[in-house]
């Protein structure tokens, strides 16, 4: 997926769908000090590298795997399938 703003950075809404979760995980990610925003939009509005959002998902795969001993990608209900 390629990011719709010309400086190739994501909103929250775009990095959720990238990673296919929803965009309140994004938002909790960054609460809790997993994904530091990269800019902000013109309304002051966090915005993400794809590096970034790959970055913090292996954190916090790691950090799961780490407490828990399960992957919490496989915890994920799958997309629904387009209509």
């Amino acid at each position: 997926m390629l990011p719709s703003r010309p400086d190739g950075l994501y909103g929250t809404v775009e990095s959720a769908r990238l990673l296919r979760v929803d965009p309140a995980l994004i938002r909790k990610w960054r609460k809790r000090g997993y994904l530091a925003p990269q800019g902000l939009d013109e309304r002051g509005w966090p915005l993400h590298t794809a590096e970034a959002l790959r970055a913090a998902e292996k954190l916090v795969r790691e950090h799961g795997i780490r407490l828990t001993g399960v992957d919490p990608r496989l915890l994920r209900k799958p997309p629904p399938l387009a209509a």
